[in-house]
């Protein structure tokens, strides 16, 4: 295949730009055409590679690379996958096992170069190569080739049966020029360079900013929406006070920090339901965690209502299984942990967990107290973390909370307890909870996969005869049963389902006609929210 270079360099430097990006309306002298200018957004984070090889973008909303298919739909139901790169659906064989996708004839890369299957195919090649070591690995662990049947053709085959095998082709394409086979994912050129399709290219990308600007050649035409600055503030306090001074046009926050700004006439809040929850791993190598009767007692002890309304001002559901309502059918309204505090505290007596002079309970010489690890740097998950605590105090539990960086947190998950979030691709149940759940984790993927390492034969056959099933009437049956077993025997503690928060300046929603909310997946940036379909803005004047 021939390709044309016309690869977009990354700037050498960055200076000023985010003093010129747009804050509203048109600026005085100016043309009146806010089309022509950018919006500057503070984030949480950023990403450490922009390769969809490395999982960037993997959720089908990708702004430089994109996947063979995305998501549509409303802020608060499941949304529909819809044909991206793809020319039209997959054509699925009856047995769910090949899966065929044609391709749209009018894509070009950010080089000049045309889209193929070769590109497909070197794509899902170098992620699931074991040699490579990309992240996202795990999601392929059924594929078992990948072939380009045409030109314009690419035929996934798979193991076993998966209907939803849909969320892996939300991935991003890179070109197959730009894949070295065998090459470790962190030496890919694509890390800081990415070479996609999208309706942006990079500009820029430091460790604490990234510059998007439009992709004049993009194939429906170039964004009205010129310049994306995404600048990195991990700390949730300086966020809002640089976003109060004026110097951005939006960021996240977390809820109690966001209610600040709800009488604020200058800043809109906005909130988007997702499927990521928070909760807490029970290590199964530790000897206060790892008995079923204190899993138990704290799952029915703990005040969930409370905690949600104490910490997320009401911004979110409680989580008792990792299925949220927007799962429809596979969602059981009955899987929930009962608040029953003097049930749990009767439950730890009957297992021989009794309170001591000093209010903590003891079994055999092993006192009930654990660490509870948290993200420093994440004032939400430190505040559960203390909510936690509390509420597991009066069911006679002594928790140490620590802030952890995740560097540190690795090598002792395995005995002391974090506070995790989840949902990294939650648009389908099996993509959802899997890797939550599956005894095959972590090993098959990151620690925080099933970080408490919990093993049961049977919840693995649940969740694989719900992965392989092609009957729906099979899949809601076999996830049902999920969710009786972690009922019986929970792996952890689950608190809630967040409702993400945003703030941005009433300016950018009176210049710009913007998109709605999807439901969201964990999330700890700007790239969703209320900007997750930002290439689709239009100007309002």
């Amino acid at each position: 295949m021939s390709r044309t270079k016309r690869r977009l360099l990354l700037a050498g430097g960055f200076v000023g730009l985010l003093a010129v990006t747009a804050c509203g309306a048109p600026e005085d002298g100016a043309d009146g055409d806010v089309a022509s200018r950018g919006i500057s957004l503070l984030t949480a984070s950023l990403p450490e590679s922009l390769n969809p090889i490395a999982g960037f973008g993997n959720t089908g909303k990708g702004k430089t690379n994109e996947g063979l298919l995305t998501l549509e739909g409303g802020a608060d139901t499941l949304p529909d996958f819809v044909p991206n790169l793809a020319a039209e659906d997959p054509t699925i064989s009856r047995d769910a096992k090949t899966w065929t996708v044609a391709i749209r004839p009018d894509v070009t890369f950010s080089d000049g170069s045309t889209l193929d299957a070769g590109d497909v195919v070197a794509t899902y090649e170098a992620i699931a190569d074991p040699a490579t070591a990309s992240p996202i690995a795990g999601d392929l662990v059924n594929l078992e080739g990948v072939r380009a049947v045409d030109e314009m053709t690419v035929e996934f085959t798979l193991e076993e049966p998966q209907t939803s095998f849909r969320t892996a082709l939300l991935i991003g394409i890179a070109p197959s020029e730009s894949i070295m086979a065998g090459q470790k994912v962190e030496d890919s050129p694509l890390n800081r360079e990415p070479i996609g399709t999208g309706p942006y290219l990079v500009e820029s990308f430091a460790t604490d900013r990234l510059v998007l600007v439009a992709n004049e050649e993009y194939r429906s035409g170039a964004p009205e929406v010129e310049t994306i600055t995404y600048v990195l503030a991990a700390d949730d306090n300086t966020r809002a006070q640089r976003l109060t001074a004026g110097e951005f046009d939006g960021s996240v926050l977390p809820p109690r920090l966001a209610a600040i700004f709800e009488s604020n006439d200058d800043f809109d809040v906005i909130s988007a339901t997702s499927a990521d929850w928070r909760g807490l791993s029970l290590p199964a190598d530790n000897p206060v965690t790892s008995d079923p009767a204190v899993r138990k007692a704290l799952n029915i002890g703990i005040d969930r209502e409370a905690i949600i309304e104490g910490v997320l001002v009401g911004k979110g559901r409680p989580a008792h299984t990792f299925i949220p309502p927007e799962y429809g059918e596979y969602y059981n309204p009955d899987a929930v942990f009962p608040y029953a505090p003097e049930d749990a505290k009767a439950m730890l007596d009957e297992a021989g967990w009794l309170a001591g002079a000093d209010g903590i309970r003891a079994k055999d010489g092993v006192r009930a107290e654990f660490v509870l690890m948290y993200r420093p740097s994440d004032l939400l998950r430190r505040d559960l973390s203390a909510a936690f605590a509390s509420e597991a105090l009066k069911l006679g539990f002594d928790v140490t909370i620590e802030g952890v960086d995740f560097d540190q947190a690795e090598p002792r998950a395995g005995q002391d307890a974090i506070l995790l979030g989840g949902g990294d691709t939650p648009y389908d149940v099996d993509s959802l909870i899997y890797k939550a759940l599956h005894s095959s984790y972590p090993a098959a993927g990151a620690f925080y996969d099933n970080a408490s390492r919990y093993t049961d034969p049977e919840m693995d056959a649940a969740l694989h005869e719900g992965r392989i099933s092609v009957d729906t009437d099979a899949r809601v049956e076999a996830y049902q049963k999920v969710q009786d077993l972690y009922l019986d025997d929970p792996s952890m503690v689950l608190l809630a389902f967040l409702d993400h928060t945003y703030v941005q300046k009433k300016s950018v929603g009176e210049a710009w006609n913007g998109t709605p909310t999807l439901l969201e997946p964990h999330e700890h940036g700007t790239a969703w929210g209320p900007w997750v379909d930002i290439d689709k803005w239009t100007s309002a004047s």
